[in-house]
């Protein structure tokens, strides 16, 4: 089992938050929720507050890991 997945449903997704149809970073904005990505803005996975949470593209979460940035992606999940 991977860390933090209960029976294949991540911490963030449990705790009522949902990926959003646009990036919290950029505005990036699609029709499907494949490009995006949830992240801990404090870097603490068990952290699963709103406010500790961001939608983020592929894009920017790639350029997130390349200026070092300390937030972290939160459990992956596929079709939510």
């Amino acid at each position: 089992m991977a860390h933090g997945v209960n029976h294949g449903i991540p911490r963030w997704f449990r705790a009522g938050y949902r990926i959003k149809l646009h990036c919290d970073r950029c505005g990036f904005k699609s029709v499907h929720r494949d490009p995006f990505r949830v992240f801990h803005i404090d870097g603490n996975l068990d952290n699963c507050r709103p406010a500790n949470l961001k939608t983020v593209c592929a894009n920017c979460a790639s350029v997130l890991a390349k200026d070092g940035v300390a937030w972290k992606q939160g459990d992956l999940v596929a079709d939510y």
